[in-house]
């Protein structure tokens, strides 16, 4: 019996010895760092090298001093430069799980971004919840490296996804919702920014970079094809989901203007087929506009009101219209719908390569009009009440 007691008193204190964390750095916290050790990484850049590699460019902080660090690394692939960036540091290791925001340089995006969203998935410290942007005729170091000593690229970054919330012109997606559309749908679209100077806008500020929204990128099968702007974005939204509140202005028919605010839930879109099995979707959009600033009287009063819907209904279809068309040209589902075709039992999968070329598309728009938020007329400037 006593022999059998010793015989278990090396293993009970080897395991001991595990669980309070002993020898050699194999307890619980051997993975973790310090604060102080880490260079928390909120926004990164990826770019096309000169030589075919790739060029990382980082904007990174320390979590204890609040102090930060612009870090750029070239290799000739991602996982090589990624551990070449490493190297760039005297203040300690790189981290990756606190990135906030991705940017990509238009030319990396072109050559396709396959390597990059398969890295992000695989690897547990990147997030898939980081805001992905492309940039529009320039590099992404240009942004992250060149922002000006009183510019945090960051909150540059923040502020473009708050604007763009709001006005619908484009949306950041981020990196879980690009790869879920490419490998749903094989196209995706790409918050667009393009980089300004501020000298000369922000006064407060020393002169260096900004970034605006510019449209959106359109990648499709993981390559930038193209970028939408204007109009074409707004629809884009509209169809998405994300349009926020757009003004527009509108002939008020006594050669002025008004402006509108307009509003969009995503519309309904349906399939259908017609006798001879030919597929037709059809998009009904129901807007919500109000007045925002009229420039006469006759604009809300008598049919004028029923006269400025309709005319936001032609032009609201005619918008729709234009961006299903260049979907059609680029042969790139952006828009999704093989979501809607796929809910009324039609899987795209079955169906011919370019039958979203093909597909018959009918659009009807019917906007409720609102006078003013809370006034029935303009604002009366003739004291008279």
């Amino acid at each position: 019996m006593e022999a059998t007691r010793l015989s278990r008193l090396p293993a009970a204190v080897l395991a001991l010895s595990l669980l309070a964390g002993c020898g050699g750095g194999r307890g619980v916290y051997s993975n973790y760092r310090r604060l102080e050790e880490l260079q928390l990484v909120e926004t990164l850049g990826v770019d096309a090298g000169e030589d075919g590699g790739v060029l990382l460019s980082a904007s990174a902080g320390t979590g204890a001093a609040g102090d930060g660090a612009v870090l750029s690394a070239r290799a000739g692939a991602l996982i090589p430069c990624m551990e070449a960036l490493q190297n760039r540091t005297v203040r300690g290791q790189v981290f990756f799980a606190h990135t906030q925001f991705l940017v990509l340089g238009q030319a990396y995006a072109e050559n396709g971004v396959a390597e990059l969203l398969d890295y992000v998935e695989r690897d547990i410290h990147t997030r898939m919840g980081a805001g992905l942007f492309v940039t529009r005729d320039a590099a992404a170091s240009a942004l992250v490296t060149g922002a000006g000593s009183d510019w945090d690229v960051s909150g540059v970054l923040a502020s473009v996804r708050r604007e763009t919330a709001g006005r619908g012109d484009s949306h950041v997606y981020d990196l879980r919702e690009t790869a879920v559309a490419l490998s749903e749908y094989g196209a995706a679209l790409v918050c667009a920014l393009r980089i300004v100077g501020t000298e000369g806008g922000v006064y407060a500020a020393s002169p260096g970079l900004s970034a605006v929204p510019a449209g959106y990128g359109v990648l499709k099968d993981g390559r930038l094809v193209g970028f939408l702007d204007g109009e074409e974005a707004y629809a884009a939204s509209l169809l998405c989901g994300t349009l926020g509140a757009q003004t527009r202005l509108l002939p008020d028919g006594s050669g002025g203007a008004v402006t509108v605010e307009l509003r969009c839930p995503r519309p309904e879109m349906r399939c259908r087929r017609t006798p001879d099995g030919a597929l037709t979707l059809e998009i009904a959009a129901k807007p919500e506009a109000v007045i925002a600033a009229a420039g006469s009287a006759d604009v809300v009063s008598g049919d004028a009101p029923e006269a400025l819907a309709a005319a936001l209904d032609a032009a609201v279809r005619e918008d729709i219209a234009r961006v299903v068309r260049r979907a059609q040209a680029m042969d790139a589902d952006f828009l999704a719908f093989g979501r809607a075709l796929r809910l009324d039992g039609v899987d795209p999968a079955r169906l011919p390569p370019d039958w979203l070329r093909t597909l018959s598309v009918r659009v009807t728009v019917d906007t409720t009009l609102a006078r003013s938020y809370d006034m029935g007329a303009p604002a009366s400037l003739d004291g008279g009440g």
